[in-house]
């Protein structure tokens, strides 16, 4: 078996979209209509291709052994898998994904005797049917195909994930909503209604998206997360602001290696508008950290940094519906402002 990263990681895309057909052909022929199952909205589910790689592990690891030591296994590998599966969805994102409650034999509708006996045969299956043929063809494809292939679905499933991720973590409750809000405008405006910053809404950023609209996005939501983490949010939404203060359209003009020193453009150009703390400081240089090189000093600035990344993916990836924070950063802002701060 190939164990380079390179087939690990098709493997994993592969068996993760070969996963989804096989349960959208079995619930929809059991629901007699379309079914789209697992937490993401994609076609692939993360718990197949994790399988699929978990049984090549196990499949090389038990060959030699007695038929009933390898059911043993691989009712220890699918069954395990599915019940931690079950409780991650259950209790991380707040959803059921399957519910075994009307089976003889379950735990906590997360498994069920019945369908791990299933999923033993499918391991066999897989043993005996599908993986000879597929290593045969792992090894006859290129590595160049295999690298494009994994990077261009992996990239999908994680901006997919993130985003779900982020809606389960940063959901609210109305009366949370508004209070964060309010506190996020205070925050916020005093350096939105500052005309070197009002400014960036002349130049697009990301496909159909002006500066201004993406810097109030990303600290909007690395604000969310600030609240949750219990960090520093006042740094947090100045930095996030102020991150990508430069004035000139990256794509077709400014300076060369662009990606690599308009962290340092924008600190220059913050400077000379606003005092700003040791934080802030690290937040709007280290927003493109790994390209920085250097990490963060700090959480906050690590929060932006993956925040302003996963903004940028989501923006060029164009996942259905962005995330409600986007819009909810864009009018949540009001001419109302707090204290300012400039």
């Amino acid at each position: 078996m190939k164990t380079d990263i390179l087939s690990i990681l098709f493997s994993f895309s592969f068996f993760s979209i070969l996963g989804w057909m096989l349960e959208v052909s079995y619930r929809s022929f059991r629901d007699k209509q379309f079914v789209n199952p697992g937490l993401l909205k994609g076609p692939y589910l993360i718990l197949y291709g994790t399988g699929a790689l978990i049984l090549m592990g196990a499949v090389s690891l038990f060959q030699e052994s007695h038929l009933i030591t390898k059911a043993l296994a691989y009712f220890a590998v699918t069954t395990g898998l599915e019940l931690i599966s079950g409780f991650i969805a259950r209790y991380f994102f707040h959803v059921r994904l399957w519910d075994y409650s009307d089976q003889r034999f379950h735990y906590k509708g997360h498994i069920s005797l019945k369908f791990s006996i299933y999923w033993i045969l499918l391991a066999f299956a897989f043993e005996y049917l599908i993986s000879p043929p597929y290593q045969g063809i792992l090894n006859q494809l290129a590595p160049v195909v295999k690298g494009v292939f994994a990077a261009v679905t992996l990239s999908i499933m994680l901006v997919d994930f993130l985003t779900v991720s982020i809606r389960s973590f940063l959901s609210l409750t109305p009366e949370e909503k508004t209070a964060m809000e309010t506190q996020f405008i205070n925050m916020a405006n005093p350096l939105i209604e500052h005309p070197e910053v009002a400014k960036l809404s002349q130049y697009e950023h990301h496909r159909g998206k002006t500066r201004l609209e993406h810097v109030k996005e990303v600290a909007y939501i690395s604000f969310l997360w600030g609240k949750r983490l219990s960090l520093d949010c006042d740094s947090i939404t100045r930095g996030a602001l102020l991150h990508d203060l430069f004035f000139y359209d990256w794509l077709r003009e400014g300076p060369r290696l662009h990606g690599f020193r308009h962290h340092n453009i924008a600190l220059k150009n913050a400077r000379k508008i606003t005092p700003l703390t040791e934080k802030e400081e690290d937040i709007i240089k280290k927003h493109m950290w790994p390209l920085t090189v250097v990490p963060p000093r700090y959480m906050e600035s690590l929060v932006v940094s993956l925040v302003d990344t996963f903004c940028s993916a989501r923006d060029y990836l164009r996942v259905k519906n962005h995330d409600k924070t986007a819009k909810a950063a864009a009018v949540c802002v009001s001419s109302d402002s707090g204290d300012k701060r400039v």
